[in-house]
């Protein structure tokens, strides 16, 4: 990451992650350990909680309120259990994500559509030869492969209002 040093820093940004729930924030000291294996790795534009908890340290404001990546955890929990210092990096990345939220409140992360998509930020069906080597299922036992739960999930986020206002983004006609 290259840092402007006349870029405006915010130092009140830890607090507020910190408020939101990233409440051992200030026990990374940035190893990297964090994101070893993460998921996210094989991404277009990986997840780094590394970074991102750096950009928080700096106070990086305008960076962070556009950053994407945080919207690309799956969740796996792997972070937390591979972090030395036991800050929650899987905490502070949703409190980054409430942040986001409420910083902007028009703010509609891209990976929202993919959710709508396929029920993951992910696209998990990909994996199915690294999953058959480890002598699991091809296709893991999410809504992927029930299509019923899906559109279980997607009339759920029909209801939201983030949908209901903005679902052109989701490629949902006003009828439905």
């Amino acid at each position: 990451m290259t840092i402007n040093l006349d870029e405006e820093r915010d130092k009140t940004l830890i607090e507020e992650i910190i408020e939101l729930g990233g409440h051992d924030l200030v026990k990374c000291y940035q190893c990297g350990t964090c994101i070893a294996d993460c998921p996210t790795g094989i991404a277009d534009e990986p997840l780094s909680a590394k970074r991102i908890i750096h950009m928080i340290k700096l106070g990086l404001r305008d960076r962070l309120v556009e950053e994407q990546t945080p919207w690309m955890c799956v969740t796996c929990g792997g972070c937390e259990e591979r972090c030395p210092r036991g800050a929650e990096p899987f905490e502070i990345i949703l409190a980054v994500r409430r942040w986001q939220c409420r910083e902007d409140e028009t703010y509609i992360p891209l990976v929202l559509g993919e959710i709508y998509e396929r029920g993951h930020t992910q696209n998990i069906v990909n994996a199915s030869e690294l999953r058959k080597s480890l002598d699991l299922p091809e296709v893991p036992p999410t809504v992927i492969d029930r299509p019923e739960y899906l559109e279980r999930f997607r009339k759920m986020l029909r209801e939201t209002k983030v949908v209901r206002e903005y679902g052109y983004i989701f490629g949902i006609d006003e009828e439905e």
